[in-house]
C-alpha cells in the first residue's frame, strides 16, 4: 500500500482549515449596543426579572415564568444571560410561559446549535442567532414589548457588556457564546462571548433600569455573589447536564415550576411592602406631597 506524501497531508488539512470562515464582524447600523439604560417608572412596584447562565439547565426558567404567571406576578423587564437571555429575549418579546414550554417540548439541540469542524469553537451560533430572530419576526431589542438586556462579556477582559439595544439575535448569540465551545462573536471589532464569564446573575443590572423588586433565577449550581442583590433568590434544583445536552429538559422545567411556586408568598409579601411605601404621602414642611 502506497504511503500518502507526508507533504500532501499537511497541504489538505491547510486547504481545509482555510476553507474555515472567520467570525463575521457585526458593524451594521442594527448590530447590537450598549444604550445608557433607561428606568421603567410606575406609581406601583416596578418588578425586575433577572434570568441567569447555566447551559440547558436553563430550560428551569420557563418553569419559572409559568408558575409567576400563575400566580399573577408580571415582570416589568427582564435581563438574561446566557441560555437566561434566550429565554429572556422571547419573553421580551411577547411570548407567555405555555408557549416557550411548547417550544421547548419540540425543540432539539441540532435546531439551535451548528457544529464546525474548523474555528475558535466547535459551534458557530449563526443557527441560534437566526432562531431568535425568526421567532421574534426580526424585531430589534428596542421593538420587543418588554424592556430586555442580553449581558455578554468582552474576551479580551472579561467586563460586562449590556446589550439593550439592535439585533436581537446577534446579542442573544453575543449573551450565549461559551468560550472554546462556541466561537466568540464580534460587534463593531470586539470580541464577546458568555455574560457568564462577567456575572452569571447580574441582578444589578434590573435595579438600575428601575426594578423596586428584582427576582433573580440562579440555574448555576455553583451559586452567585450577583444574584444575592436581588430581593428574591430562585433556585431550581436542576439535573446537572453538559451544556448543550437536552435530555432532561423537562425535569429541569419542572425544577423551575416548583421553586418558582415556593418563592410566590414571599414575592406577594414584597409586592405589598413596596406598593404601601410607593402610595404613602411624604411631608414635607406644611405640604404634602404624594408620591
Amino acid at each position: 500500500m502506497h504511503q500518502i506524501p507526508k507533504f500532501l497531508i499537511t497541504l489538505t488539512v491547510g486547504l481545509l482549515a482555510g476553507c474555515a470562515t472567520a467570525p463575521v464582524n457585526h458593524a451594521d447600523a442594527d448590530a447590537p449596543y450598549a444604550a445608557p439604560l433607561v428606568r421603567v417608572t410606575a406609581s406601583r412596584p416596578v418588578v425586575g426579572l433577572v434570568l441567569g447562565a447555566g447551559g440547558s439547565r436553563g430550560f428551569a426558567h420557563i418553569g419559572v415564568l409559568k408558575a409567576l404567571e400563575e400566580a399573577g406576578i408580571e415582570a416589568d423587564m427582564i435581563v438574561g444571560v446566557s441560555s437566561g437571555a434566550v429565554v429572556a429575549s422571547l419573553h421580551a418579546g411577547g411570548m407567555r410561559a405555555a408557549a416557550l414550554e411548547a417550544a421547548a417540548l419540540e425543540i432539539e439541540n441540532n435546531d439551535l446549535l451548528d457544529f464546525t469542524l474548523f474555528g475558535p469553537g466547535v459551534i458557530e451560533g449563526g443557527r441560534l442567532q437566526d432562531y431568535i430572530n425568526q421567532m421574534l419576526r426580526n424585531r430589534p431589542i428596542e421593538a420587543l414589548q418588554k424592556p430586555f438586556a442580553a449581558v455578554a462579556a468582552e474576551r479580551a477582559t472579561s467586563h460586562m457588556a449590556v446589550f439593550n439595544r439592535g439585533n436581537t439575535g446577534i446579542a442573544v448569540r453575543a449573551s450565549a457564546s461559551v468560550p472554546r465551545l462556541f466561537w466568540p462573536v464580534v460587534i463593531r471589532g470586539t470580541e464577546y462571548v458568555d455574560g457568564g464569564v462577567a456575572s452569571r446573575v447580574p441582578a444589578s443590572i434590573a435595579r438600575d433600569m428601575g426594578a423596586d423588586i428584582v427576582i433573580a433565577v440562579d440555574v448555576s449550581w455553583r451559586g452567585s455573589a450577583d444574584a444575592d442583590q436581588a430581593d428574591v433568590v430562585i433556585r431550581p434544583q436542576t439535573i446537572r447536564t453538559r451544556i448543550v445536552d437536552f435530555s432532561q429538559k423537562i425535569a429541569n422545567l419542572a425544577a423551575g415550576e416548583e421553586a418558582a411556586r415556593e418563592a410566590v408568598p414571599q414575592v406577594r409579601a414584597l409586592l405589598a411592602r413596596v406598593a404601601a411605601e410607593k402610595s404613602r404621602p411624604l411631608q414635607v414642611g406644611a405640604a404634602r406631597i404624594l408620591r
